[in-house]
């Protein structure tokens, strides 16, 4: 297993299906299976951001995805924020996200002391993962309504003191 920053030529439609793979996999149960079932390879774009993007591989395949680089949120001017991680059922618990994550803070941390992510309030797993990492939940969710439908999302954030 290794980790590195992505580059221009990577396999970006492996990164796309991993995608796929992992969101039908891990929202199984917490969104509409209608909705799931309607995502395809083409829904995600990861070669647009491939310059932000941090990936996991095992042998030649690419096994873990995460994207992390300044806020998208013009309230958070200043902070990072982290996109997305993704990592295949199959090596899930076996600590790469954790190095997934730990590259993409680092990567934030030479630049900002305010980080935040948004994680489904149904993700349980995903909110103790984070929290482990440093995040605290900052307000309740929140109903937030995307093309697919309502999503109840949870902020977290990360602020380091000196």
């Amino acid at each position: 297993m290794f980790i590195r920053r992505a580059r221009r030529d990577d396999n970006f439609q492996a990164v796309a299906e991993l995608y796929l793979t992992v969101w039908r996999s891990a929202y199984a149960g917490m969104l509409a299976a209608e909705f799931l079932d309607q995502l395809t390879v083409e829904t995600w774009h990861p070669e647009r951001r491939w310059q932000q993007t941090w990936l996991a591989f095992q042998g030649t395949q690419v096994v873990g995805v995460c994207a992390a680089g300044p806020a998208r949120k013009a309230d958070r001017l200043g902070w990072g924020e982290i996109y997305s991680i993704y990592v295949h059922p199959s090596v899930q618990h076996q600590g790469v996200g954790q190095q997934l994550m730990t590259a993409a803070l680092t990567d934030l941390d030479a630049t900002t002391d305010r980080i935040y992510l948004e994680v489904l309030a149904a993700n349980r797993a995903a909110q103790a993962f984070y929290s482990q990492l440093g995040f605290k939940q900052k307000d309740p969710a929140q109903l937030r309504t995307e093309s697919q439908g309502e999503l109840s999302v949870i902020e977290m954030e990360r602020i380091r003191h000196h």
